[in-house]
């Protein structure tokens, strides 16, 4: 393969992953705000009454989502570690010859890009998979026995932020991939820790009212973002 066919099959590998990833992220806001929002308001529950489904644990529908994402997401890792970029990115390193300086640095600017993208979303999902299936489960267990302990309270602080900087991962994967202006931006990240706030209520700093349905109900605006993500990979 000359140098010519080696960019050009490296970097549809490349978009390629990149565009994977991007679907994993927006996978993620389906699992976490629409299905999430559907169950809580009994939109999406199983036959069964007495096995329904509970937004607070996961549940099956959950399990499934996550399970989804995650081999979306190992189809972008295979995408982007791919031969053709491997070679790619040795050929950069030893001076690739018959390409000038500038296209050295735009390429090497594009898979820095796109792995960066990658490995973001691998952090919220990890930092999200944690605290769903190993962190609320296991303070669950120790808030039966430690009620108002100095521990457990310094956990559950822990799992909340856990939680947002996993959001946050995922938005701003979702940001850059689609190189939202800053105000765009911000409103994004408004929206979801607004909805990170009433998930939390307020961080549990307001016991009178139960905000969880605010929550929810912020869940139903997330088809917006998923109905705009379909809009632009269409017009890219």
């Amino acid at each position: 393969m000359n140098q010519s066919n080696l960019a050009i099959t490296a970097s549809k590998d490349l978009k390629l992953g990149a565009l994977l990833t991007f679907i994993g992220v927006n996978l993620r806001f389906v699992v976490g705000n629409i299905i999430h929002g559907l169950i809580y308001f009994n939109f999406l529950q199983s036959g069964n009454h007495e096995h329904r489904y509970e937004v607070h644990v996961p549940n099956l529908p959950d399990m499934c989502g996550d399970v989804a994402i995650m081999m979306v997401f190992a189809s972008a890792y295979f995408f982007i570690t791919a031969g053709s970029v491997k070679k790619l990115v040795n050929g950069i390193s030893d001076n690739f010859s018959g390409k000038n300086d500038q296209d050295m640095q735009s390429m090497k600017e594009s898979i820095s890009w796109e792995k960066n993208l990658f490995f973001i979303s691998i952090i919220g999902f990890g930092l999200y998979f944690f605290s769903k299936y190993f962190l609320s489960i296991e303070m669950e267990t120790f808030f039966e026995e430690n009620e108002g302990s100095g521990i457990s309270v310094i956990l559950h602080i822990a799992n909340y932020l856990v939680r947002l900087c996993s959001v946050f991962a995922f938005v701003t994967v979702y940001c850059r991939y689609l190189s939202l202006k800053r105000t765009s931006a911000l409103l994004l990240y408004v929206f979801f820790f607004t909805r990170f706030l009433f998930a939390s209520n307020m961080l549990e700093f307001i016991n009178t009212y139960d905000l969880y349905t605010c929550a929810s109900i912020l869940d139903f605006l997330t088809p917006i973002l998923i109905i705009y993500s379909v809009i632009s990979l269409i017009m890219i």
